[in-house]
């Protein structure tokens, strides 16, 4: 394709571009290499390396070095409009599928896993990885580059893939990510405290999420009545007249429940709609997955399922790496692994874990570093009431000490002294295994199927499940007698 195809401008060579890329370290010969600033890292420091690496041409923020060789063609607000000019390179690829965008503070994961397993020739986006859901690839962001996301949009079309359920992250939406990604549904889960590091309040996290909703290509969205903000977006599609189905625990809800119970093998209870009502059996863990599940049955009938169908597959739907994710051996304590990173998604995680022990509720976790320091004191107020036993040890300290972040989580704790801390996350978790019996729930929250731990710049190996499993193989857990 012309540079100036890719740019939209008629005053620019007319040099033919074989890629495109904002990373030097992935540039190929005959790409055009785009250089920001950005909140990190400026684009601009990597141009002579993106040169080297055979970039034919330059799109930047700053004015051409006069000596410099290549075309350099200089753009305003690259930032946001990467993903324009990315789009055109791969043709548009979302106008031949149908993206299903989910947005929320918790629940974006499992939501768009679900619906991806439950509609065909489905693909995932986001914090586990892209691909099928059966066989996904990693990637280093619940929603990838707007350059990144656009290649994978055409990859996803070259592979005859119909859909896409696209985890889309508040982030994503500031920073225009998804920006020229044609969403013909939209889903929210709920909005509660988290990214405020980033966002600053809660009204601009909000307006974040917003964007989702404001798409004009959509033809549809799924919204959770019982959230408050979830009532502002259903207003905002009342006033578009665009169509909108409704899931929460109040029976004004297009899609409600009652019944709910907690079994060993999962949640039962029966939905409530004017579809029908069907009793239902959910092979998660934790009420909010019913939540979670009324938003994934909705997505699939405006996907063209039949209510009934979708409650009978929904029985055997897969479990979500990471996310309550229950390890339990013969004879021995219940460990369970879940992400929880956040206020609201730490109480709901222990709320679970109490519904499922018969002993004590232990907290194994930390929070991340350079993040949202503000919920910090707040999870440890939630873990106070609600667990019997904590331990505080590191999350993904990043740049941050340790020690200081466990400060902060310390500061919503009444009585410190009953907590124990051990940084290393590993013997955390092996210290809380080996002090509960066997009809204890040991949750450790956190990090869920993340694979490695990220401390002052390094990525060291390792996930929460191996530790848990290694442990139980040589633990030997105390039984309790009936």
């Amino acid at each position: 394709m012309l540079l100036s195809e890719i740019l939209g401008r008629n005053d620019v060579p007319a040099i033919e571009i074989s890629g495109i890329s904002n990373d030097s370290r992935e540039v190929s010969p005959g790409d055009l290499f785009i250089a920001y600033r950005g909140a990190e890292f400026d684009g601009h420091s990597f141009i002579q390396e993106a040169v080297n690496a055979g970039a034919v041409a330059i799109c930047a923020e700053q004015d051409q070095p006069s000596d410099f060789r290549i075309p350099w063609i200089k753009e305003y607000d690259i930032a946001q409009r990467q993903a324009e000019f990315a789009a055109r390179f791969y043709g548009f690829p979302s106008r031949g599928l149908n993206v299903i965008g989910v947005t929320g503070t918790n629940g974006k994961t499992s939501v768009a896993f679900g619906i991806a397993n439950l509609l065909e020739s489905t693909v995932f986006m986001g914090t586990l990885g892209w691909g099928p859901p059966s066989t996904l690839e990693e990637t280093p962001l619940t929603t990838i580059g707007s350059v990144a996301l656009q290649q994978s949009l055409s990859q996803v079309l070259e592979r005859n893939f119909d859909r896409v359920a696209m985890e889309v992250s508040s982030h994503a939406l500031a920073q225009g990510r998804v920006n020229h990604v044609e969403f013909d549904g939209a889903v929210f889960t709920n909005l509660t405290r988290d990214h405020l590091d980033y966002h600053k309040s809660m009204r601009n996290y909000a307006d974040a999420k917003m964007k989702l909703f404001e798409q004009s290509e959509l033809n549809y969205g799924i919204v959770n009545h019982d959230d408050d903000f979830g009532r502002v977006i259903i207003e905002k599609f009342q006033q578009r007249n665009i169509k909108c189905l409704t899931y929460g625990a109040s029976s004004s809800a297009d899609l409600s429940w009652s019944g709910v119970r907690h079994t060993s093998r999962g949640l039962c209870g029966r939905w409530l709609s004017p579809w029908g009502h069907e009793d239902f059996f959910l092979p998660y863990y934790g009420s909010m997955y019913v939540s979670n599940a009324a938003a994934i049955l909705l997505t699939s009938l405006c996907n063209g399922q039949k209510f009934a169908d979708v409650v009978t597959r929904m029985r055997t739907l897969p479990p979500v790496p990471g996310r309550m994710e229950f390890i339990k051996k013969h004879g021995e304590l219940t460990v369970v692994i879940d992400y929880a990173h956040t206020p609201d998604a730490l109480r709901h995680a222990l709320v679970a874990a109490r519904a499922h022990a018969q002993g004590r509720v232990f907290c194994v976790f930390g929070c991340g570093g350079d993040r949202d320091a503000g919920k910090r004191p707040e999870m440890g107020r939630i873990a106070e009431i609600l667990a019997d036993e904590i331990y505080l040890t590191s999350d993904n300290p990043r740049n941050e000490s340790p020690d200081s972040i466990v400060d902060d989580i310390m500061q919503g704790i009444a009585e410190p002294d009953s907590v124990l801390v051990e940084l290393d996350r590993h013997t955390a978790i092996q210290l809380a295994i080996e002090a509960a019996t066997s009809k204890d729930v040991v949750l450790i929250a956190g990090k869920g199927q993340e694979s490695s731990q990220e401390i002052q710049g390094q990525k060291i190996l390792g996930d929460d499940r191996s530790v848990v499993e290694n442990i139980l193989e040589g633990a030997h857990c105390v039984t309790v007698a009936d």
